[in-house]
């Protein structure tokens, strides 16, 4: 967590004023573009535009705050969805629970997120996707091995950013979590810094106040930040975390928890940094087709492979809909996806072959339809179907690398397109994911796949340097299983020298 306390320029580039057009004016569904985000919101263009304005703002912040360019792009805008209530939320995710107010999803297939937003600030609506954003943010710019409950502390702190048009302020109260600090249960600091849950009955939520409360009380203060980059660094370069904190802060963990329960007592600070200007990034704002209105938030379900937890009557309803706007891209997309996963896949491997040649360039589609026959392939038992349908993908997608050589869907998925052939894996198909790890380390199974070949080539110590992050997931599960039989195999043969 390399960082800088320093706040100073203006806080966004100057625009001057953007006209619209009366079809985007009128539009339902609009899409905007900024230097970091592409968002889409069906509730108007004012709307829209502060949102984005508001998220520009976040994003410069954390710049400034981690002594990164203030005018910095990451190497890939990320996609926000802005949905009116929960129930456009399950639209795009039918198995989101009624409590869920957005998400993040990382995958192979796209990076998005998905935020209900209920007011027109952003301030109240936006704490989860803040909370993500800075999980996207730190993987794509700080990717190292950080403890777990610094990952959650540090997103949970950040989350709860507050947007003025005069002020920024970082580090408000989280009133969810203090309260449970107050009427929890109460772990102790050592057990917080190595991952566990302490005693019987302690939950993640107890785990994930406690990492608020320790990182607020780090980033609260100037010297104690300074001890917070120290240990960071040192937890970085591999150093136990409980050991590194003990060091960094010169306080054994009893002495640690009581100054915790006594800032908790005391009154929590933050910090508050005046805007220099309120000027507004380049945005430009579109009209997206009437398409939009019925399909959008239903293919995400697709998109994000969420289609097994589609509703009984997703098909018929993607058909019917579908079928009001022939010969649109959006339409063909979702029709066709629905097919090869939940209907005909012969009909929809035929309408996106067709809808391919009619539109030679149409780098979506071409990774559609390659995803899809590299899933096709692995399935496949007969090996000579197998590597013709492997065949078919790679062409597709190699004509999709070739139009667009910074995707990292793209790239990822021709990568596992040229699985079987002579010499795999070649240095080319190693230097296609690593080029597409670069654009989106936020995404584990990418990271793997990179692993996986780095294994194969004997690249040891990238191979370890790439598992470290996913060894100390907060959220366990495979993935970090996955990782630490991973991680063994790799530890193992650099022991073996």
């Amino acid at each position: 967590m390399p960082g800088s306390y320093r706040w100073g320029g203006a806080m966004l580039a100057a625009l001057g004023l953007l006209l619209l057009s009366p079809g985007v004016a009128q539009a339902k569904w609009l899409r905007a573009e900024s230097p970091r985000f592409i968002v889409y919101s069906d509730r108007g263009e004012s709307v829209l535009r502060e949102y984005v304005i508001q998220m520009e703002t976040f994003d410069t912040t954390l710049r400034l705050r981690h002594g990164l360019p203030e005018n910095g792009a990451p190497p890939r805008k990320l996609p926000i969805y802005l949905v009116r209530d929960r129930d456009d939320l399950k639209r795009t995710w039918n198995g989101a629970g009624d409590a869920v107010a957005g998400y993040y999803s990382p995958g192979g297939a796209d990076t998005f997120a998905v935020a209900v937003l209920e007011s027109a600030s952003g301030n109240d609506d936006s704490v989860t996707i803040r909370h993500e954003y800075t999980h996207h943010f730190m993987l794509q710019n700080f990717p190292n091995a950080y403890p777990a409950w610094m990952v959650e502390g540090y997103a949970e702190y950040y989350s709860m950013t507050r947007i003025t048009d005069q002020f920024v302020e970082v580090g408000r109260v989280n009133t969810w979590r203090s309260t449970e600090l107050l009427t929890g249960k109460w772990l102790n600091v050592a057990d917080v810094l190595a991952n566990k849950r302490g005693p019987k009955g302690a939950s993640w939520s107890d785990f994930y106040a406690e990492s608020w409360l320790l990182t607020h009380y780090l980033m609260s203060d100037p010297q104690r930040f300074k001890q917070f980059q120290a240990y960071a660094s040192a937890v970085a370069r591999g150093a136990d975390p409980v050991e590194a904190m003990v060091t960094a802060t010169g306080m054994s963990t009893d002495a640690l928890d009581l100054a915790l329960r006594k800032y908790m007592k005391t009154g929590l600070v933050y910090t508050q940094f005046r805007r220099t200007t309120v000027t507004v990034p380049p945005i430009t704002i579109t009209a997206l087709p009437p398409s939009a209105d019925a399909l959008l938030l239903d293919r995400l379900e697709l998109v994000a492979h969420y289609f097994k937890d589609a509703d009984p009557g997703y098909p018929a309803m993607i058909r019917a809909r579908a079928a009001r706007f022939p010969d649109d891209q959006l339409a063909t997309l979702a029709l066709g996806q629905t097919e090869l996963e939940l209907g005909d896949p012969v009909k929809g491997r035929a309408l996106l072959e067709d809808w391919i040649k009619a539109h030679p360039d149409d780098v979506e589609a071409m990774f559609v339809l390659g995803d899809h026959l590299i899933d096709q392939a692995r399935a496949e038992k007969d090996e000579d179907k197998s590597g013709a349908l492997r065949d078919g993908a790679r062409a597709l997608l190699q004509r999709a690398a070739q139009l667009a050589p910074n995707d990292y869907r793209v790239l990822y998925a021709y990568a596992q397109a040229r699985y079987g052939e002579p010499g795999f894996p070649t240095t080319e198909t190693q230097a296609l994911l690593i080029n597409a790890y670069k654009r989106a380390p936020q995404v584990d199974s990418l990271r793997f796949e990179l692993v996986q070949v780095l294994i194969a080539r004997r690249h040891w110590r990238e191979a370890e340097a790439l598992l470290k992050p996913l060894v100390n997931s907060p959220h366990g599960g495979e993935v970090v299983d996955k990782a630490r039989e991973m991680m063994k195999r790799v530890q193992a043969a650099l022991a073996a020298g």
